[in-house]
């Protein structure tokens, strides 16, 4: 009783109170609520017409695109009747992913007509021609009511560009799968484009477009000289034109194979179809269109879900400006009112406030490291799995910042951070979380997106916003990213493993030259330990005598004449670790210059004991690989010449190789102590000669003695197909190092054709496998030994042989 006669009370002292008030707001809002449904009907009438505008526009950006893809297959139409021995890098020179930006392809192939008696001698042609692995293979049992194009004839994949898209279905017989003989039946009969479709992997809808090519200009499978392929994947056709609407959830976009609507081949809100749960807005307006593709007629709708804000915006102010007017009558009273309600809320927000700073960043506004660990851990740690689809984490470091930060300071370094934050936020989906984890380093995480292609598609087109120049106080920058991601299904990842693993996908992506997009892969964090494993067990394989040099000989055309010294490190428990396994950790760690050092004196000691066996005049020299970081320093230096008067070795004797990227970098002091090593009697290699963008000045610019030209110059001089721009460019360089005063020693030197060439050509100093492969140490004084009385290589004219003096003396 007591309880109802408090509430009575209380509510009469609110009425007498607040009943001003109340009648005020009472009155607005109904004037507020009339002015929003007048100015909203004009605004919604305004938006249709827009809407119907802006369907008009996408329709024609895909009748452009179609029509681009037409311009696609022309161009190409045209190339091969302009050379019609078309190869491979003629194709690939024209097929680019900026040749087919805007079209939705996925790239172009060639399929010609091959006999197929002569499909055995077509894939070792192939083959000869540089495409080593290429295999001829069927797609599918061909059934016996698929059409016949040809009764002799197959059509394999020959070209097919770009090559990181498509270059795994080199080789597929297209004629062995019904549906795609079928749509090359047609095109033959028609003489036009032909369409057939597929899914691919991921289940996603595709067309093969198919152009036949004819010999001549008659149109008949006896002058058919094979098809051109483009594929176009529905998804990414439209996604590329219509971006902002599919990405969208106010619009859906359906595209069907028919006016009938028979056959859908496009839903824009598929994502929304795989959750659980999922809310349909309300359909608000409907536009259909048809266009033509191939020889398909496209039927297009547009759906325009719920409400669109932005049509609200005029009745939101309308009705904004009656409230604020109320608003304005009452605020004084309801100041007096509620001051102590007044306080109480700011308490609440200052709480908010300081809730929100600790879990975003202060620079950019997004969600910081601690609320990335935070929402990873409710992820990870969730019991009833079965029902999710997982989730991928996006670890995307920034290119090249450092160089703007450092150069132009921390204040225009932290206005491209809230620029880089801005893209992420108009280029991340509606339910991806973006973080800034630290630095110029941030991180997306997509909820129940593990599927690898959708993945990707998201990772590439937030690669593409983010290489786009900023501009900052007039001025342009560029920069790039790297980005590491890491798909999780399962439970057994903690937080720190998942933010782990993705930190090592991106490193992988700075490692394989950044601009690019790698997932995680177990393998990467086993090399990871294995590189550990390396760094701490390689001064102690030094000190243990765990590391010895391999010599592979260098000769002219008669004479050993030098070795150059390999490092090997026999591991007790992994056996034989190689250079490049053990090479990058050193220089990473600084362990380089203690491995450098003992490689000096152990090429001093071998010389040494030669010198005392052969004569100084007899001895063969000895040249050591040094890395860019022990020329940056002077240490180097330091260590030859004590290593020299240590074993009494004449300079001459000893030569250090580098390669180009030694000498870009720290000009100054490299060439100071290349200079210092010429004075000690030492010779300077510039090793993997013609690889490099700046060889002719360095030429110029430092004291080089000798120039190695790159095995990748030499390798198939020995084939019968052997390009004759490779030979006129290895004779260029030998006649260039001999008008400058330079040896010249080309390596992989594999068989007697090559020796051959070379030797004709005047290049006397080869190293190779035809010689010798790198000699273990126990293995050397044999070699040495049958050098020392076999004086020299007689040229026997025998079957144009070339046969050593040591064999003359058996026949």
């Amino acid at each position: 009783m007591n309880f109802l006669i408090t509430g009575v009370k209380k509510s009469h002292f609110f009425w007498q109170r607040y009943s001003g008030i109340v009648l005020l707001w009472l009155l607005g809002m109904i004037l507020a609520y009339t002015a929003f449904l007048t100015v909203n009907y004009y605004e919604e009438q305004h938006s249709h017409q827009q809407f119907q505008a802006s369907f008009k526009d996408k329709v024609t950006s895909l009748t452009q695109a179609i029509s681009t893809i037409n311009k696609v297959f022309l161009a190409t139409q045209s190339l091969f009747k302009i050379k019609p021995e078309l190869h491979q890098q003629d194709f690939a020179q024209l097929i680019t992913r900026d040749f087919l930006k805007n079209t939705g392809m996925r790239g172009v192939q060639w399929a010609p007509a091959v006999e197929k008696s002569q499909v055995a001698n077509f894939e070792k042609q192939v083959r000869a021609s540089g495409i080593f692995d290429y295999q001829i293979r069927a797609m599918s049992n061909l059934l016996t009511n698929c059409p016949k194009l040809a009764a002799n004839a197959t059509f394999p994949v020959l070209f097919a560009q770009p090559a990181e898209f498509i270059g795994h279905e080199l080789g597929l017989q297209l004629d062995t799968n019904c549906t795609i003989a079928t749509s090359m039946n047609k095109a033959l009969h028609s003489g036009s484009i032909s369409s057939a479709k597929f899914n691919n992997e991921q289940n996603e809808l595709g067309f093969r477009l198919l152009l036949p090519i004819f010999k001549n200009n008659t149109a008949s499978s006896d002058n058919l000289r094979g098809y051109l392929v483009g594929i176009v994947m529905t998804n990414q056709l439209v996604d590329t034109l219509w971006g902002d609407l599919t990405n969208s959830k106010n619009y859906q976009i359906s595209i069907f194979n028919s006016q009938d609507k028979s056959e859908k081949i496009y839903d824009s809100q598929w994502r929304e179809h795989c959750v659980s749960g999922c809310y349909s807005p309300e359909k608000r307006s409907k536009l259909q269109a048809t266009i033509p593709f191939a020889n398909q007629l496209w039927t297009i709708e547009l759906t325009k879900l719920g409400y669109d804000s932005r049509s609200r915006l005029y009745a939101y102010g309308a009705a904004m400006i009656i409230l604020t007017l109320t608003l304005g009558l009452s605020i004084y009273l309801w100041m007096y009112i509620n001051r102590v309600r007044w306080a109480n809320s700011l308490v609440k927000e200052k709480t908010a406030s300081l809730q929100y700073q600790a879990s975003h960043d202060n620079l950019t506004q997004l969600l910081n490291k601690q609320a990335l660990t935070n929402e990873l851990e409710k992820l990870t740690k969730q019991t009833n799995r079965h029902s999710d689809e997982g989730f991928s984490l996006l670890f995307i470091d920034l290119d090249h910042f450092k160089k703007v930060n450092d150069t132009k300071g921390h204040l225009v370094g932290d206005k491209l951070l809230q620029q880089v934050a801005q893209r992420l936020q108009q280029t991340a989906r509606f339910d991806d979380l973006l973080f800034r984890f630290g630095g110029d380093e941030f991180a997306v995480l997509l909820h129940n997106s593990f599927c690898q292609v959708t993945v990707t598609l998201v990772a590439e087109r937030i690669l593409r916003r983010l290489e786009q120049i900023y501009l900052i106080d007039d001025n342009k920058y560029r920069i790039g990213a790297s980005i590491g991601i890491y798909l999780s299904n399962t439970v057994d990842t903690s937080a720190n493993d998942v933010i782990r693993n993705a930190d090592i996908a991106m490193y992988e992506a700075k490692r394989l030259g950044r601009g690019r997009v790698v997932f995680y892969q177990e393998n990467m964090h086993q090399s990871l330990v294995l590189k550990q494993d390396i760094e701490d067990e390689l001064a102690d394989a030094i000190a243990n005598k765990e590391l010895s040099i391999y010599l592979q000989p260098i000769h002219d055309n008669l004479n050993l004449k030098g070795f150059e010294a390999l490092s090997r490190w026999l591991h007790p428990a992994k056996g034989m670790i190689f250079p490049d396994e053990f090479i990058e950790v050193a220089e990473e760690t600084g362990l380089i210059h203690i491995l450098g050092k003992w490689l000096i004196e152990s090429a001093c000691c071998q010389l040494a004991i030669w010198l005392k066996r052969y004569g100084e005049e007899s001895c063969p020299y000895i040249s050591i690989n040094v890395s860019p970081i022990q020329l940056a320093q002077g240490e180097v230096v330091e260590q030859i010449a004590k290593a020299l008067l240590q074993y009494n070795v004449p300079g001459k004797l000893l030569a250090v190789e580098l390669t180009e990227s030694a000498l870009i970098d720290n000009k100054t002091i490299v060439k100071k102590n290349l200079t210092s090593l010429q004075k000690l009697g030492v010779k300077i290699f510039l090793d993997d000669f013609g690889t490099g963008f700046s060889s002719l000045s360095l030429l110029r610019d430092f004291p080089i003695d000798v120039l190695k030209i790159d095995r990748s110059f030499v390798f198939d001089l020995a084939s019968t197909e052997a390009h004759q721009d490779s030979k006129k460019l290895i004779k260029a360089m030998i006649d260039m190092a001999k008008a400058l005063n330079m040896q010249v020693v080309a390596e992989g030197v594999e068989d007697l054709l090559t020796f051959d060439w070379l030797n004709d050509s005047a290049c006397h100093l080869m190293q190779g496998y035809y010689f010798s492969k790198p000699i273990p140490p126990h293995d050397l004084d044999d070699y040495l030994s049958k050098q020392a009385w076999q004086e020299k290589w007689v040229v026997v004219k025998k079957e144009q042989d070339y046969i050593p003096l040591a064999l003359l003396a058996k026949i």
